[in-house]
């Protein structure tokens, strides 16, 4: 029958992919919760789900009566009930036989739809490794004592995206869980791989636990079963206390919340969702004079404001900004914490937690104003949310602003490079002696409590330099030479140093 007239064939559908289970208790933790999850999510979308596995399926029919369309069922139904826009989303940990089994499909399909768009596996981009070994670190932390090991049984598979497992285990080390080990039940890492390396460190204890969705076959099996061959018993025999934790990956939260978010990644890239904008503004260094008209526009037309800092209006970008911009003060405006530290667990901490409070905001369908001091393309903070909130799949734009070297140059009345001079950017207090010898100008920022040592070197070095500290603000000082510079100088002091032309 031909359910064009359906009232529901208006709706996106949310058609959630998984391999499926004949466990029917497992299934309940993780598919079903996943499911759940989903639809929570997603709750303008008519929900449908189907399995790829054939042997899944025709054991929950004929057992349990149930009955679940493979992927292509799935989508002949809904070409067959007038369905124009489908959100797909796969429960799969990596991209192997069965995701490309399932993208083949959807190929046969793509023209049949107006957006057919399918969410990335668990393990695809870069930061899901380590979004994963996070979450597994954190759920496991009370298994982890002295002299115990944990070990993943991931499935593996012969396809080339095995290599997922050992960016997993890079990954768990990377994160500081050099206690957690990725073994598979089909590949590479074996069991074999997995005693050596254990016996290698010495622990007496082992906590196995399935680096799958599902804790089903595999893991009751293969991993905690009692036949002779089962990850259990072998490890016995060699006279390890072992534990097993039968928890399917389906069963943690925060990896539930991984496969959301990948779905709401696709459907931004799909069209489907209405979200806004982000913009990266850069304020310039100090005048506020010098913010470009399109700054200007760009911070008048967004819905919301992102200021770096503890408190907004503490903020040298945000004092900036209000200033060529009075209406500022009455739009919505939020802080996030930008802190001066080169630990960069605590900035990579700071930076998904802004990207995240951004996100939030674009997904209500707002535009996104970030203010920037000077240019957002210059040693800018703003970057490192830029590209976490981009790699979402938003839409995420630079709006330059005045840079401060191009600034101070100004105020000091000279030029930056003439002719073929070269022009080099220095920011660390490493760089300083090996790139004073660089030829042509050379530009110096953030050097902060260290300017004492860099007059020295440039002193030694016999160029003439120029610093501005806090280029177009009330407190701003001009210095002309090496001796008139103030070590006490602030952080926003810039030096211009150049080769003695003698003219």
């Amino acid at each position: 029958m031909n359910d064009m007239n359906n009232p529901h064939n208006s709706r996106p559908v949310l058609l959630v992919i998984s391999f499926g289970t004949s466990y029917e208790e497992t299934r309940k933790k993780t598919l079903d919760a996943i499911e759940a999850d989903m639809q929570a999510a997603f709750p303008e979308y008519e929900f449908r789900r189907a399995y790829t596995s054939p042997t899944i399926i025709r054991i929950l029919k004929k057992r349990d009566g149930i009955e679940v369309d493979d992927v292509e069922q799935a989508l002949n139904r809904l070409v067959r009930e007038g369905c124009r826009k489908v959100l797909a989303q796969t429960t799969h940990v990596i991209r192997g036989y069965e995701y490309d089994k399932m993208m083949e499909t959807f190929e046969k399909f793509r023209e049949q739809f107006d957006v057919l768009v399918c969410g990335e596996p668990l393990l695809a981009g870069e930061e899901d490794y380590r979004c994963a070994a996070r979450i597994m670190g954190e759920e496991l932390s009370q298994y982890r004592t002295d002299g115990t090991d944990i070990v993943l049984m991931g499935h593996g598979t012969g396809h080339a995206a095995n290599a997922s497992y050992a960016k997993l285990q890079q990954a768990l080390f990377t994160e500081g869980l050099t206690d957690c080990l990725v073994g598979t039940v089909e590949a590479s890492p074996t069991l074999d791989n997995m005693e050596r390396l254990i016996g290698e460190r010495k622990s007496s204890r082992l906590v196995l636990t399935p680096f799958l969705v599902v804790a089903g076959s595999h893991a009751v099996n293969d991993m905690a079963g009692d036949g002779a061959d089962s990850w259990k018993s072998r490890l016995e025999r060699a006279q390890y206390r072992v534990e097993c934790l039968m928890k399917g990956l389906g069963e943690y939260p925060a990896i539930r919340r991984m496969y959301v978010e990948h779905a709401k990644m696709a459907e931004r890239r799909s069209g489907l969702a209405q979200a806004g904008t982000l913009y990266g503004i850069g304020v310039g260094p100090g005048d506020p004079e010098l913010l470009t008209l399109k700054a200007v526009r760009m911070i008048q037309e967004c819905d919301v404001i992102v200021v770096p800092g503890e408190d907004y209006r503490e903020s040298i970008a945000y004092k900036i900004a209000v200033q060529a911009v009075p209406e500022l003060e009455k739009k919505e405006i939020f802080s996030v914490p930008m802190p001066m530290t080169r630990d960069h667990e605590i900035l990579r901490m700071h930076h998904e937690a802004a990207a995240r409070q951004v996100a939030e905001c674009l997904d209500a369908g707002k535009d996104v104003g970030f203010l920037n001091l000077g240019d957002v393309t210059v040693y800018a903070s703003y970057l490192y949310v830029h590209r976490r909130v981009a790699a979402g799949g938003y839409r995420a734009e630079l709006i330059n602003g005045i840079p401060s070297f191009c600034a101070a140059a100004a105020r000091l009345g000279i030029g930056l490079v003439e002719n073929s001079d070269r022009l080099h950017i220095l920011s660390q207090p490493g760089q300083i002696e090996e790139g004073l010898k660089l030829p042509g100008t050379k530009v110096i920022m953030k050097m902060g409590k260290n300017i004492g040592h860099v007059k020295e070197i440039i002193r030694e070095s016999g160029m003439d330099a120029h610093m501005v500290e806090n280029c177009g603000m009330e407190t701003e000082k001009i210095y002309h030479s090496v001796d008139e510079i103030d070590e006490r100088a602030g952080y926003y002091s810039l030096l211009i140093v150049k080769e003695h032309r003698g003219e």
